[in-house]
This record gives structure tokens, sequence and C-alpha cells, in this order.
């Protein structure tokens, strides 16, 4: 069971200069080869933090909207995509806010987030009617089995992603490394 969201600790880290993992080239590469190309379709980047994978999604032309928590990382993620009309951003929080707000995407990615995501069969449920048909929800996480005792808050248990993957018409699971795990689900 991962730790509750707090924003002040996310504001905290990312006013502290501090970051996650980036876009990897073996996270591209599975990437492209399990997301359908939707140039000029909607992405929703939750849990955006400073913007690296929005940025990644533009790059595959894109429409992107990221959000997150931190007023702090928002800020940082549309200072480096100021000149980029096709990325935005806004601080909003899953579990809080309205999801009237969000639009209706052919993909929503949740990339190094999901874990930290408390009431995870409702917010899947809003993830699914934010989604068009076919659209694709893409998760990359780690698996907390996986990860050291002081890190395991971080990740989602086994039973977490046995959940996270029931429901959609199909599932594209892939080992990262020895900590990540990405999913590409489809509607």
């Amino acid at each position: 069971m991962t730790v509750a969201a707090d924003v002040s600790w996310w504001e905290s880290h990312y006013a502290g200069g501090r970051d996650f993992r980036p876009v990897l080239d073996e996270e591209k590469s599975a990437f492209d080869k399990t997301v359908p190309p939707r140039p000029g379709s909607t992405a929703i980047d939750i849990g955006c933090g400073t913007g690296g994978f929005a940025r990644f999604l533009r790059e595959r032309s894109y429409t992107v909207l990221g959000l997150d928590c931190s007023d702090h990382a928002v800020a940082k993620a549309a200072a480096a995509s100021a000149h980029d009309l096709g990325a935005a951003f806004r601080s909003w929080n899953a579990e809080t806010d309205s999801w009237n707000s969000v639009p209706a995407a052919g993909l929503i990615s949740c990339r190094l987030s999901y874990a930290f995501i408390q009431d995870k069969p409702s917010f899947l449920q809003k993830v699914r009617s934010r989604l068009l048909p076919g659209g694709v929800f893409y998760v990359m996480t780690p698996i907390a089995e996986d990860l050291p005792e002081e890190r395991k808050e971080t990740g989602i248990s086994a039973e977490e992603a046995r959940r996270l993957c029931e429901g959609w018409a199909s599932v594209d699971e892939l080992r990262l490394d020895a900590h990540h795990v990405r999913y590409a689900m489809t509607l």
C-alpha cells in the first residue's frame, strides 16, 4: 500500500530542484512499438511533473495537456515548453479536482505517478471515462516487491498491477528493467 499523496511534499520536492527518471531509450522504443501513432490527437499526462514525458509525446505529434498537483512542477514544465503551442500545463489534483475540465483524449499517461493515487478504482473509472474509443492508458511504474525497502511506497504491488490490467480490451505489459514495468492498455 502506498502513502497518501501530499501536495506540500511534491511542492518541496520540485522547489528543491529535484526531478524523476527521464524517458530512457528502452521506454521510448517500447512506446513506439505498442502505442499506435495518432498525430494531432490529444494526450493527457497525469502527474506530468516537470514535463519530460509530455515533451516526449510532443515529439510524437500529440497535442499534450500536462497535469500535476505541484505548482512548482507545472511552472517548470510550462517554462521548458514555452514556445510550443501544442503543449499546455496546469495545476490539477487527480483525486480532489473535477475531471469535467479534463478533455477526452486518445492517450492518457500516468508515468511514475500511478503508485501515488490512493483510490485507484475510482481513478481508473475516471480515466476510462475520458479515453476516446480505442484510446490507450499508458502507465510506467515501479513494482513495490522489486524495490528496496526504503522505496517500496513509490511502486505498486503485484495485486495493484493485476487490478490495473483488468477490464481493458487489450493489455501490453513490458518489464523495462529490474524495477519498472510499462503497461499500455487499450479501451
